[in-house]
């Protein structure tokens, strides 16, 4: 998963570096996304963030549903492992090397069902 999370903060980071362009709608402001969000001002704009209190914070934390530690079924999960363990399988490095593996590890599953 950190292949995935590397790939997602450089998608930040290239959007916060870039510059909107001006746009003939001149409610739009135009300018680099991270200097946007941390000085509003300098757009004539606010920042809408809101204060919670901590009170408020526990509320929504305890009506959350937190994910587990593995990343979908815990049973399908130990399955796979077993089936990657059997089979001399590593993590993929890149996007269609997961498929790849997801495809493999679905259809030995399934043909084990």
């Amino acid at each position: 998963m950190g292949i995935i999370q590397d790939e997602l903060d450089e998608t930040a980071r290239v959007w916060d570096s870039h510059v909107i362009r001006p746009s003939k709608n001149d409610k739009v402001p135009s300018g680099q996304p991270s200097v946007m969000y941390l000085f509003p001002e300098l757009y004539r704009t606010y920042d809408y963030m809101s204060p919670i209190e901590s009170v408020e914070l526990q509320v929504c934390r305890s009506e959350c549903t937190l994910r587990l530690p593995v990343p979908c079924d815990p049973d399908v999960y130990d399955m796979c492992n077993i089936v990657m363990a059997e089979s001399h399988l590593d993590l993929p490095n890149e996007p269609y090397q997961a498929l790849d593996l997801y495809i493999r590890l679905r259809n030995e599953i399934n043909a084990s069902l």
